[in-house]
């Protein structure tokens, strides 16, 4: 009898990983993320409230997950940098636009608030068949032992990597609009 549920457990186990395994070739890519300037909407002077950052990950379907680098000046030092893992999840679809709601945790460098969660958003257009262009928005709250404090930003960033269809498969949008394009109107024609 043992032997009956441990050979259905494996054969189970067998399929269920076959099965991701195949869908993993077809739903996974590399993406780089860069976000060359937001702006914190704190009191201030201009040059202390930019942040900037890099993002590396993989997507997997209609989920980002990724590792970001990056730096925020602040009035208290010269600037601080910043590590964390991000995940985004792409909401919506229209066409070459796409919203994401993305969260984060990580931690800040050099500074009494160490512990950095993110809370944001997304606007992004594709304009190229792996380029996409958008503005973000959220916020950073940054904790510490005594202190805690938040940082709403606004900014623009450029991702690389496929973006995605309507039921969150990995395509290129751009190309495959010409190619239907061009096939329908081949069709038109004759």
């Amino acid at each position: 009898m043992n032997k009956k549920l441990l050979s259905l457990f494996f054969l189970i186990l067998f399929i269920n990983c076959k099965g991701q395994d195949t869908l993993s070739k077809i739903d996974k890519s590399f993406y780089v993320r860069l976000n060359p300037i937001s702006i914190a909407s704190e009191a201030g002077r201009i040059n202390d409230r930019f942040i900037q950052n890099i993002e590396i990950g993989k997507s997997f379907g209609p989920l980002d997950v990724g590792i970001s680098y990056g730096k925020y000046s602040n009035k208290r030092i010269d600037s601080s940098t910043f590590a964390q893992i991000r995940f985004s999840f792409d909401a919506a679809q229209l066409g070459i636009f796409s919203n994401e709601f993305s969260f984060g945790v990580g931690k800040v460098f050099n500074l009494s608030t160490p512990l950095l969660f993110e809370l944001s958003s997304t606007l992004m257009a594709q304009v190229a068949p792996k380029i996409g262009i958008g503005a973000i928005f959220g916020t950073y709250e940054l904790s510490g032992d005594v202190t805690q404090f938040s940082k709403s930003f606004y900014g623009i960033f450029i991702r690389y990597g496929l973006l995605r269809t309507d039921n969150g498969g990995l395509i290129s949008r751009i190309t495959k609009s010409k190619i239907t394009r061009h096939r329908s109107y081949k069709k038109s024609k004759t």
